[in-house]
């Protein structure tokens, strides 16, 4: 596609990068545009017969300068976006909170483009493996087993390395057997459950849900497997009313209703999380006596999604800004297309208050501790 001269404003704003060290073409200036990823002043008249120019914004520049530094080393624009509402990539290794005007169109693109290439959900290991085949049923319905049984038989491991460390992973399969059907469930909504047959799905169930054994005795699933026939030999579907797990477009959709004013309102706490991190972690490990961390620890004692999000605050507080982009927008991407977890989110991280009002202040203090030699 052949593409029109810069204009005078897209000339104007590399020379401005260009001034700050950032060699950036106009052609990837023009792509930063049509992305929605620049905020641009509308097109103002130059008077009659002389036609009409875009004009820069007082933000324009700092949103550039972050995106030159975040595609820096070829990365998808969605990634570069994604870098810069997340941490400001200017900081090398320090996590620094972003305070870059991104524009509400381009994160929300970039969020959708995330999502569909988030392979921490099943939906979308599922759909990933069946694209890659030709299109045959038989095979597409191999890769999605495959893909799924690999993802839940990971998902197992790491969850029983975590409870063998004393943390409670309750959504992750409890056995190998849970894991097995899980996946065969997992594939059986993306794919149709009448692809399987009552007697596979019935399986799947009772490897997952053993405790309902238990509860209603050994011949539930006898019976829910001849009732699941029963229907099937009436040539109807037994499984019209089936669970439901939140597909790719499940999870745009939701992401697409929640307002962009609490998006960026839940970026802004985790990032103080992930800000704190450090100091946090260096308090656990050297037995530091401050009323703040001992508030901390309380708050996280008795809520089990605090702890989970400084637990995960944490983790991505190990990587700079460059890797941690990616953990910090699956972590925002949890919170904000679960409703549960939304309605919620208020209440778990203000218990926290105000013991995080002053991050540095709250590290300058643990680290005069640990300089301190204790007292006999």
């Amino acid at each position: 596609m052949a593409w029109k001269e810069p204009s005078d404003a897209e000339r104007r704003l590399r020379e401005q990068l260009a001034a700050h060290g950032l060699s950036v073409s106009w052609a990837k200036i023009r792509r930063w545009r049509e992305f929605g990823a620049l905020p641009w002043g509308k097109r103002q008249g130059l008077g009659r017969g002389s036609g009409s120019a875009s004009t820069l914004l007082p933000e324009t520049f700092v949103v550039a300068e972050a995106l030159a530094f975040a595609t820096a080393k070829k990365r998808p624009l969605e990634q570069a976006v994604l870098t810069v509402f997340t941490a400001h990539p200017g900081f090398g290794e320090v996590f620094v909170a972003t305070s870059v005007p991104l524009p509400e169109r381009a994160v929300r693109r970039a969020l959708a483009w995330y999502i569909a290439r988030d392979d921490s959900q099943p939906p979308a290991v599922i759909k990933k493996a069946v694209s890659s085949t030709d299109g045959s049923p038989d095979r597409a319905m191999d890769a999605a087993l495959e893909s799924a049984h690999l993802y839940f038989l990971k998902l197992y491991r790491q969850a029983n390395q975590r409870r063998l460390a004393g943390t409670a992973v309750p959504d992750a399969p409890w056995n190998l057997a849970d894991a097995d059907g899980l996946a065969t469930i997992a594939v059986a909504i993306e794919l149709g459950f009448d692809e399987f047959g009552a007697d596979a799905i019935v399986e799947a169930v009772s490897k997952s849900f053993p405790d309902l054994a238990d509860e209603y005795g050994e011949q539930v699933f006898a019976e829910l497997r001849k009732a699941a026939r029963e229907v099937e030999s009436n040539g109807e579907s037994p499984f019209l009313r089936r669970p439901h797990w939140p597909s790719v477009q499940d999870r745009v959709q939701t992401m697409e209703l929640v307002e962009y004013s609490t998006i960026c309102t839940v970026r802004d706490v985790l990032a103080v999380l992930v800000e704190a991190a450090p100091t946090l972690a260096l308090a656990s490990r050297t037995g530091v006596e401050d009323p703040d961390i001992r508030h901390i620890e309380t708050v996280r004692a008795s809520n089990p999604r605090t702890d989970e999000y400084l637990k995960r605050a944490e983790a991505i507080s190990r990587h700079p800004p460059a890797r941690a982009w990616k953990g910090f927008t699956g972590f925002l991407l949890d919170v904000c297309t679960s409703p549960q977890r939304l309605s919620l989110f208020q209440e778990d991280v203000t218990a926290l208050d105000p013991a995080l009002d002053d991050v540095p202040g709250l590290g300058r203090r643990v680290l005069a501790s640990c300089d301190t030699p204790s007292r006999v």
